[in-house]
């Protein structure tokens, strides 16, 4: 019991030693991984349901990695130009609206549409999120503070399948309508932690833009970027070759 307590006090000792961003982001992405838990497992049996094939199944997540791919450069730029917190907010409520499109869906069709926005709010918010460990947390804590972040989200996730698998079966078990609850629930549980992002999160720090550097363009930018940090184009090519064989399975 002395080791648990202990124990238990490094771990509120280094959570209070962080910034209140850090325990902002903390808790948000804990609530997420609940949520996210709850319909994740559903998620294909609910789409077949709902009229998809096979090869219709397959595209919603080719349409959504897709988007996702797209968008995430000039979300990072236009973060770094007009603040996390907005782009936090919307990439909450854009979740928010994905679920409720699951919940009404009258059939597969409509899942292309709470697929994209899914998928754009993931990317947006790990972006933000990313950034606000990255200001929040000192730099010899960094790697602690991720992992400690992991840890607890890990075990939101480990519960929500439990939880979620208690209601389905309440609901009438694994059909369209035993399903469609748990979106339901989804959809209010973003629009607790919207309320929560948007009270408690600060804006992080930011460099303000120079002149000329204002005037950059998204092209532009990059472009001066890379020209600047050689270290940077290194640590992208490594990224993108161990990510590789990743994407193949």
């Amino acid at each position: 019991m002395n080791a648990v307590a202990k124990t238990t006090g490094r771990i509120k000792d280094f959570i209070y030693r962080q910034k209140h961003n850090y325990r902002v982001g903390a808790a948000r992405f804990s609530v997420t991984s609940f949520l996210v838990g709850l319909t994740k497992q559903y998620a294909a049996i609910y789409t077949v349901a709902l009229g998809a094939d096979s090869v219709q199944l397959g595209s919603l997540s080719s349409v959504g990695g897709a988007i996702s791919a797209l968008i995430s450069v000039p979300v990072g730029w236009l973060m770094d130009r007009r603040g996390v917190k907005r782009f936090f907010l919307l990439a909450i409520a854009l979740a928010a609206g994905g679920s409720l499109l699951y919940a009404l869906a009258p059939d597969w069709r409509l899942l292309v549409a709470a697929a994209v926005l899914a998928s754009v709010a993931t990317s947006m918010s790990n972006t933000g999120a990313r950034v606000i460990c990255a200001d929040s947390v000192q730099s010899k804590d960094r790697l602690t503070a991720q992992n400690l972040c992991k840890t607890v989200a890990s075990i939101a996730g480990i519960i929500s399948p439990l939880v979620s698998a208690y209601l389905v079966t309440v609901f009438g078990g694994m059909t369209v309508e035993g399903i469609r609850p748990l979106y339901y629930l989804q959809f209010a549980g973003y629009g607790l932690v919207l309320l929560l992002v948007m009270v408690q999160l600060r804006e992080p720090q930011r460099r303000e833009l120079t002149g000329a550097e204002s005037r950059f363009g998204l092209l532009a930018d990059f472009r001066h970027l890379f020209e600047a940090r050689a270290d940077l184009r290194r640590w992208i090519a490594i990224s993108a070759l161990t990510s590789l064989p990743m994407a193949m399975f």
